[in-house]
């Protein structure tokens, strides 16, 4: 699980998956959430790092910091030029996710923790649905497929490390699931306020034709998201863990792809335990 240095340019229509307005809105929303979710998620963990006894966890929390950090850059570039395109990921990341996280701040840090368990596992689901289906890859516009493509693989390279963390530091699994349930309303809630911010904006995006569009490529019978509820539900086993779902050999496929080290052994960027 490396720490890669990359720097992604964009150059795409405004409406990038599949030329879809409303989908094209939905995916701006959730890079408008990275930003401060991922700096939510490295505090959360970071405070737990001088409690870990074993070594490789904490070498895997350092990685686990500098992904997220380069996840937060580039999603902030991806950002502005959003905003440059006239969708205004700024207003929706102020009105809605700095609100959210500050609440979600003032929970005790075993519960931000879990938060952020929760959420991963998410990004993880999200991330490999695009990598086991490359034709929802092929519906991003070749101008911004790398950025969403890379995330993707490495959600799923650390899908684990906050869980890990949980579990080493003393984490129940009541609290575990119950933080889980609360946080999917909470979080399902706001990228659809997020998205209909953006769609309220845009005339091409409104009306029914297009709201039953993005609804069959997110929830119809071969929909993104209603693929995700199978390992979703997982997460609600006292036994779960995020790799009882094997993605080693997707894993090493992608990075073929992308040009990196199929092992995940790259020395691009040195991290500090």
């Amino acid at each position: 699980m490396p720490v890669r240095r990359v720097k992604h340019s964009f150059s795409s229509p405004r409406y990038y998956f599949a030329g879809d307005p409303r989908v094209s809105h939905l995916m701006s929303a959730l890079s408008a959430a990275f930003p401060e979710g991922e700096r939510f998620f490295m505090d959360s963990i970071a405070r737990y790092r001088k409690h870990l006894t074993d070594p490789a966890l904490r070498q895997e929390v350092a990685r686990f910091l500098g992904q997220e950090a380069a996840h937060t850059r580039e999603h902030e570039a991806f950002n502005a030029w959003l905003d440059g395109l006239g969708v205004d990921t700024k207003g929706i990341e102020r009105d809605v996710v700095v609100k959210l996280l500050s609440r979600a701040r003032k929970a005790p840090p075993r519960v931000q923790l879990a938060v952020t368990c929760a959420l991963e596992h998410f990004t993880s689901l999200l991330g490999e649905q695009l990598l086991e289906h490359p034709e929802l890859l092929e519906r991003f516009d070749p101008g911004v497929r790398a950025l969403w493509k890379w995330h993707a693989l490495e959600e799923s390279e650390h899908k684990a490390v906050a869980f890990d963390v949980y579990q080493a530091t003393g984490g129940d699994y009541t609290t575990r699931v119950v933080t889980m349930a609360v946080t999917t309303v909470l979080f399902m809630g706001a990228v659809s306020r997020m998205t209909d911010t953006l769609v309220r904006k845009d005339p091409e995006a409104q009306g029914l034709r297009r709201w039953l569009s993005a609804f069959d490529m997110t929830w119809g019978r071969e929909g993104w998201f209603r693929r995700l509820v199978p390992g979703y539900l997982a997460y609600y086993k006292p036994s779960f863990h995020p790799w009882e779902r094997d993605t080693t050999a997707l894993l090493r496929k992608v990075r073929e792809e992308l040009g990196f080290d199929p092992d995940g052994k790259e020395t691009i960027a040195a991290v500090a335990a």
